[in-house]
């Protein structure tokens, strides 16, 4: 709690543990294809390799990203202490965000290592229940304060509809995750995914999608920018607004009225020009085009749709002009070298007070994120507690 205000951030992220391919979480006979090796001469971060190959592409191993942004080790154990010394444990990271304010998490993940274009999806399947045995770990380490979104293996669409069913039920995952990417020659309207939104759907359970720069395989301005300001300027917006279009206009929410999708990391800006756009061409195409549709793509959005803002987007303000207030989870980003921690909740507090009524704040920072999740109350924390001031700067 903050000011008074509940926080639920519905997008944070952790450094992984060197043991999450590990025996402890994935089956023995497939942890063995999965290593993390340098390359030579290049200290890159999570340089995780599946059967010898790595997950992520030749532009982050090689173009060493981290230097350009000026983010060191050094960096993060100054901001984030023991949880870069000794590990993003639950509770630690439970501890951390309790100094921000925040209630309640979900952390979304992995960024490459399941993803691997033309990966095995018997493997990816196993490295899917092996990441939400450790989300699970994260849940009761941290007394139910830190959640983790179950990541779909979308190789393989009954084996996803198994790990869903069986993260869901037995692991106690209350979100899932989709990369936004194009995939297998596959966008996310296809409906070869029909079963995944179908079960999602009765089980009243959210699916999100998060884009993570750096993938090997086909991602927005993988193929045409080689420096981190480029490339991490459109592909979380782009691979984020190519999803929804293909959902929108594919069917999904026709198809399954009920089904909760959230677009997260990729600003909320552009969303109402973006919608404007689908619906243009929706009337001029869409009689011939996709005549299924009974809604305009604004509408769908309203219905079935969520977004995230950060700290400091000043665009929340027209997102909610256009489109209201309801619709929108705040994300702190947490703990990336762009997160304003421990004081990114804050920094949301005090944005554009003439434009952002506090009624919308409190809706932001709570209420449409339980909305999204729809948390059993068992499962919401029994009490919120204000942080600590923060030490004044020497």
């Amino acid at each position: 709690m903050r000011n008074g205000y509940k926080v639920f951030d519905a997008d944070a992220h952790v450094v992984y543990p060197p043991d999450l391919w590990s025996t402890k979480y994935l089956e023995k006979k497939y942890s063995e294809r999965i290593d993390r090796v340098a390359p030579a001469g290049l200290d890159t971060y999570n340089p995780v390799r599946v059967d010898r190959r790595y997950t992520q592409h030749t532009t982050t191993l090689y173009g060493q990203f981290q230097k350009a942004i000026d983010w060191t080790y050094d960096d993060m154990v100054a901001q984030y202490g023991e949880l870069a010394t000794d590990g993003f444990t639950g509770d630690r990271v439970a501890a951390a965000l309790a100094r921000e304010g925040i209630d309640l998490c979900m952390v979304f993940g992995p960024e490459w290592d399941l993803w691997l274009e033309g990966m095995d999806p018997e493997l990816q399947a196993a490295m899917a229940r092996a990441y939400n045995r450790w989300g699970q770990e994260m849940r009761e380490s941290s007394g139910g304060r830190v959640l983790v979104a179950g990541p779909v293996p979308l190789n393989d669409v009954a084996r996803a509809v198994e790990e869903i069913r069986y993260a869901h039920e037995h692991l106690g995952t209350r979100c899932f995750l989709m990369r936004a990417n194009y995939m297998n020659r596959r966008n996310l309207g296809d409906r070869y995914y029909d079963p995944i939104y179908e079960l999602l759907q009765d089980l009243d359970c959210p699916v999100a999608t998060h884009e993570f720069m750096g993938l090997d395989g086909q991602s927005e301005g993988a193929d045409r920018f080689f420096t981190f300001t480029e490339w991490h300027a459109v592909v979380h917006q782009h691979e984020a607004m190519n999803a929804m279009l293909s959902m929108i206009c594919h069917g999904v929410f026709e198809r399954f009225p009920r089904l909760r999708c959230a677009y997260m990391e990729a600003g909320c800006g552009w969303l109402p020009s973006w919608l404007h756009r689908i619906d243009e061409q929706l009337e001029m195409a869409g009689a011939a085009e996709f005549p299924q549709l009974t809604m305009s793509a604004t509408d769908y959005f309203r219905r079935n749709c969520w977004i995230s803002t950060e700290c400091e987007d000043p665009h929340v303000a027209d997102v909610i002009r256009w489109m209201g207030d309801e619709h929108i989870v705040f994300e702190s980003d947490f703990p990336h070298p762009d997160s304003k921690y421990p004081l990114a909740t804050q920094h949301f507090l005090e944005l554009q007070p003439d434009l952002i009524p506090e009624s919308s704040k409190r809706k932001i920072l709570w209420d449409n994120a339980q909305d999204f999740y729809r948390l059993p109350e068992s499962e919401l924390p029994a009490e919120f507690r204000e942080p600590p001031p923060e030490p004044a700067a020497s």
